[in-house]
């Protein structure tokens, strides 16, 4: 019975075959790499009963990929999703109390078809993504109660009745208005939007004139209306869509801690999600930008060879140089003769010490930054690091300096602390002696690092699809 009602969520959620056969391994990584990478079934994973007293200093959010519920801008996240649940984190952060690493929600997008079947397999803790209140899907995971209620409505350049034998609607295949659809007694005719289309690229192509008429989320909708200030609403869907979260099954206690944050003080409602999403909204829907300024993803690919070249050399992930380069100067190169200079802000005399004599160059900037992060994991190696927190030193010694974090592993150690470990041991001193300044840089290009790979999953994907 579980398996037919899996079957039929992956159909509402547009799960593609190919994510059964996905492989969980870096994508984009150098061929025959042994580099760790962050990736989404990392060991920042809640592995014991949740404790709402005790948070855990991680929790993974599998979170759907896409321009309103969660996506990248100028290399910072945003996304509606993104925004109802910084309150949340705020509030696990407060009860860690003072001299405790904050508490951080690494949010690993996905498409919206992979949420489910990732959680559970215990790739994530909690899954998001305007996932509407289904029957059955309590069978499968754990849900939290609504945090959000919303309406599907005719969206066109003119308010629009449920009437008429001519009313074309133009839908994408995966859209969850199609099931509200058949539930009503309509004679819109349904028509297919473009293949890769999605209900914002829609919305945009009605403020251009392209398309007449699309049954849309009315708080998508009132996302983009500033951007596309065309679009008229008009009549509704009887029924009625509740959004909620799901999480582990085996993690009830999550669940009801989730559930108070959605009834208390601190919960970030849809109002101000939309309020905060709002200026930042660009990616798929393809929003005009002004012509000064290039997106991320743009210097990304302008980057892409540069840093592809210098990671195949170094037998690294060319994903974890641009996190670096974002997080160092938003892939703006800055050039100074003295200090850090470049896409990856090295220094000078560090880029001389890797046998990289012009640093200021985009390819030596590139290539001094590589040769300096596998110097630090083969150093890291020997010392009988693991993998993972292998890549967290170096994350954090390209911080600091690796006489800085060698300090801090001696003073952890020195408290009974694990000097090999970074999360919850070398991270708790590195944010009482040296500020958050060393745990947030770890934690944000991590978080660039999984960015980059979600998009580069895509693009790959788009890639297939279109030969």
């Amino acid at each position: 019975m579980q398996r037919v009602l899996l079957l039929i969520l992956l159909a509402f959620f547009a799960l593609s075959p190919s994510v059964w056969a996905a492989k969980k391994k870096p994508v984009a990584a150098a061929q025959g790499s042994t580099h760790p990478a962050i990736v989404a079934d990392n060991a920042d994973l809640l592995d014991a009963p949740y404790d709402p007293a005790k948070p855990p200093g991680r929790l993974r959010v599998l979170v759907a990929l896409g321009p309103s519920t969660y996506f990248l801008k100028d290399g910072r996240p945003h996304g509606l999703e993104y925004a109802l649940l910084q309150g949340f984190e705020s509030e696990l952060t407060r009860r860690r109390g003072k001299g405790q690493p904050p508490v951080r929600l690494q949010f690993i997008p996905l498409d919206a078809g992979e949420l489910i079947p990732a959680l559970r397999e215990g790739r994530g803790d909690i899954a998001a993504g305007l996932l509407p209140q289904l029957d059955g899907l309590k069978a499968l995971v754990g849900v939290t109660e609504p945090y959000a209620r919303d309406e599907w409505c005719l969206v066109g350049s003119a308010s629009r009745q449920l009437a008429g034998q001519d009313e074309e609607v133009e839908l994408p295949s995966s859209s969850f208005g199609r099931r509200l659809l058949s539930n009503e007694q309509t004679d819109l005719k349904l028509k297919d939007a473009a293949l890769g289309a999605n209900a914002e690229m829609i919305l945009r192509a009605i403020q251009q004139g392209e398309t007449q008429l699309t049954l849309a989320s009315r708080l998508v909708t009132r996302l983009w209306s500033s951007q596309y200030p065309a679009l008229k609403v008009g009549e509704c869907l009887g029924q009625k869509v509740a959004y909620q979260w799901a999480v582990r099954p085996d993690q009830p206690a999550l669940v009801e801690d989730l559930n108070r944050y959605i009834q208390s003080k601190q919960f970030t409602n849809m109002d101000k999600a939309i309020e905060l999403t709002r200026p930042h909204l660009i990616s798929g829907a393809k929003v005009a930008r002004s012509d000064d300024k290039v997106s991320s993803m743009d210097k990304l690919a302008i980057f892409a060879p540069i840093f592809q070249a210098a990671a195949a050399a170094n037998n690294l992930d060319w994903l974890l140089l641009a996190a670096i380069g974002q997080k160092e100067s938003k892939l703006n190169p800055v050039i100074r003769q003295k200090g850090p200079t470049g896409i990856m802000q090295i220094n000078p005399s560090t880029a001389r010490a890797m046998g990289v004599r012009d640093p200021h160059s985009h390819e030596g900037n590139v290539s001094a930054a590589a040769v300096y992060l596998d110097y630090l994991r083969k150093m890291y190696s020997k010392q009988g690091i693991n993998e993972e927190n292998q890549l967290y030193f170096m994350i954090a010694a390209y911080n600091a300096g690796e006489g800085r974090l060698e300090q801090l592993r001696r003073q952890a150690k020195a408290k009974g602390l694990d000097p090999n470990v970074w999360v919850g041991n070398v991270e708790k001193i590195a944010l009482s002696t040296v500020s958050k300044g060393m745990v947030d840089y770890v934690s944000t290009v991590n978080r660039y690092y999984l960015a980059y790979q979600a998009a580069e999953r895509a693009r790959q994907k788009q890639k297939k699809a279109s030969e």
